[in-house]
């Protein structure tokens, strides 16, 4: 059985306290986006992960976690031989890992023929990684807590989007810590949110923020980005990518374009209904 998992970006991402676990909790709008991975998954002895980057081979992989932590809450004793075709950048900010996850959750649970619920589901993902209970349920929603809390939203409203990857992932947990030095004085996500839910796409750009922008030097990028005239530009994740909002497809592809002439590769996408779009 067949997938394609796609990527997330961050429209905003407010830091809104930390756990006395050291956990940083979130208020975000995600949002699904039209990169993808594609993902087989068929029934097997044990669970065996084959990826088109070699280095990701293995029980190292994501998948292979999320594999175990299905058959470990069924209680099946089962495996998964597990197949993957990289599209989305790695180590990037848009959950390329985590979409690959979800996929494999999902499809494991179709196989098996085990009928959890959605909240099973992401139940189970978020035993293997906080961004993958959104890369299931996919769409535009409002993320809090962790990871854990999804609160669904009506679709983003037409666009089109440009992604950059550009220089190296920084550790996560580094980040949150270079953060710290930085309260956030004004929170995003509540505008986001109203702007969403009233489709106004003038709204939903004024108020696209993200609080690891503080801590990221990618002044240069965007500075390239906005001399291509987009409604908004904003990190995603933790970075490095940063990504850009254009009216339509033309813009879109007219920005790529000149950035590509400046020596970046840019992506062109737009924003999608689901996380997981089955084949």
């Amino acid at each position: 059985m067949k997938a394609k998992a796609n990527a997330k970006i961050n429209l905003t991402l407010d830091i809104v306290g930390r756990r006395e676990d050291g956990y940083h909790l979130i208020d975000s709008v995600f949002q699904s986006v039209s990169v993808f991975d594609d993902i087989s998954v068929e029934k097997n002895d044990s669970i065996i992960v084959t990826c088109s980057d070699s280095k990701l081979c293995d029980r190292s992989n994501i998948a292979y976690k999320a594999a175990q932590k299905f058959f470990e809450y069924n209680s099946i004793t089962g495996g998964a031989y597990i197949k993957i075709e990289k599209h989305i950048p790695q180590a990037a900010g848009i959950g390329g890992g985590s979409a690959d996850a979800a996929a494999v959750i999902v499809l494991l649970d179709k196989i098996y023929k085990t009928n959890l619920s959605q909240q099973q589901l992401c139940d189970i993902g978020l035993l293997v990684g906080a961004d993958v209970p959104f890369c299931i349920a996919g769409g535009t929603a409002r993320v809090g807590g962790i990871g854990e809390r999804l609160e669904k939203l009506p679709d983003m409203p037409e666009c089109a989007l440009l992604l950059i990857k550009h220089g190296q992932k920084l550790s996560t947990a580094d980040m949150y810590r270079k953060i710290d030095a930085y309260p956030q004085v004004r929170f995003y996500t509540p505008d986001m949110t109203k702007a969403i839910e009233n489709s106004n796409l003038s709204e939903i750009c004024k108020n696209v923020f993200n609080a690891f922008e503080a801590v990221c030097d990618n002044d240069a990028l965007v500075a390239d980005i906005n001399k291509t005239g987009p409604m908004a530009v904003s990190l995603s994740g933790s970075g490095p990518t940063v990504f850009a909002i254009y009216n339509d497809i033309d813009a879109a592809n007219k920005a790529k374009k000149t950035l590509c002439d400046m020596g970046y590769a840019p992506i062109v996408a737009r924003p999608a209904k689901s996380g997981i779009i089955f084949e």
